[in-house]
Order: C-alpha cells, then sequence, then structure tokens
C-alpha cells in the first residue's frame, strides 16, 4: 500500500464520519437552527418517501430519490478510500448530485441558497483531497514499476555470479 492509498483511507473515513455525524443540510427543517447529518436526511427520505408519493408531492419525492442515490454514492466513495482514484470520482460525483439537484428539480422555483452546514462541506473537500491522493498514488506506482528499457539491458549484459566458496 503506498502513501496515496493511506491517505485516500484516510480520506474516505474522514467522508464517512463527516456523513454521519457532521451536520449537513437544514432542507427538512427550513431553518439554519436544526441542522441534520447526511444519514438522518436518508433516514427521513427513506421512511417518508411513501407518504410524499401518496399526497401527491412528486417533485420532494424526485428529490428524496436523488438524495437517496447520492448518499449511496457518498456512501460508496468512504468505502473505497483505500482506491483513491474510485473514490474521488464517486465522492464529486455524489457531491455534485447534492449540490445541482434542488435547482434541477425545483427549477421553477428561484433558489437562491440553501442551508448547508459544515458536513457539506467537510465531504466536499474530503472530495477534493482524493483527488490529491489519487494523483500521490499514482505517482508512487509509477516511480516503482520499472522501465522497460532498464530490465532487457540488465537481462543482456549481466555475467553469471561465481559461485561462493566455503
Amino acid at each position: 500500500m503506498d502513501r496515496g492509498q493511506i491517505l485516500g483511507g484516510v480520506l474516505g473515513l474522514v467522508t464517512l464520519l463527516a456523513a454521519f455525524l457532521l451536520p449537513f443540510s437544514s432542507i427538512l427543517e427550513g431553518s439554519a437552527k436544526n441542522l441534520d447529518s447526511l444519514l438522518v436526511i436518508f433516514k427521513i427520505f427513506v421512511t417518508g418517501v411513501s407518504n410524499l408519493q401518496t399526497v401527491g408531492l412528486t417533485q420532494l419525492a424526485e428529490l428524496a430519490y436523488v438524495y437517496m442515490a447520492a448518499f449511496v454514492v457518498i456512501l460508496l466513495a468512504g468505502i473505497l478510500g483505500a482506491y483513491p482514484r474510485w473514490s474521488a470520482l464517486l465522492g464529486i460525483a455524489g457531491m455534485a448530485i447534492l449540490t445541482f439537484s434542488p435547482f434541477a428539480v425545483f427549477a421553477s422555483y428561484n433558489i437562491s441558497s440553501t442551508g448547508f452546514g459544515v458536513g457539506f462541506w467537510a465531504i466536499w473537500a474530503t472530495s477534493v483531497l482524493t483527488v490529491y491522493a489519487a494523483y500521490w498514488s499514482r505517482k508512487e506506482r509509477m516511480r516503482a514499476k520499472p522501465v522497460q528499457g532498464e530490465t532487457a539491458n540488465l537481462k543482456g549484459t549481466g555475467s553469471p555470479v561465481p559461485p561462493v566458496a566455503a
């Protein structure tokens, strides 16, 4: 395991902790005082999406499905932290979905800002830092890999090692 993968693993743990523990958004309450973690938002959407559909709030049900899918993608990004390339890809994709979905689903409304909390920004930061971990991991792997020309020269020019006398 190289240093980039270790950094990616640590960032994956930070992503998981931010998704489970840190306040993510006040999208459900509407006030900045009551911030919920992404896990709490996921649980509320999972348990309440059938009620949203029966009442007829189709746009909110769509947003619930988008948030649930993005939560799973971010969860996978955190789990795959030791593979920083995949973790960065999934983390940035999940956070982009969470960032832009309210504007896409509720396009007719003038949404100027949503109450994003520290968890939102922490997951964004770890996703961006995981790109650096992926670059660092690739650089470490390229440094450890022998160059093709060097191995060919070593095979063709060497002489057998004489046996050691006892």
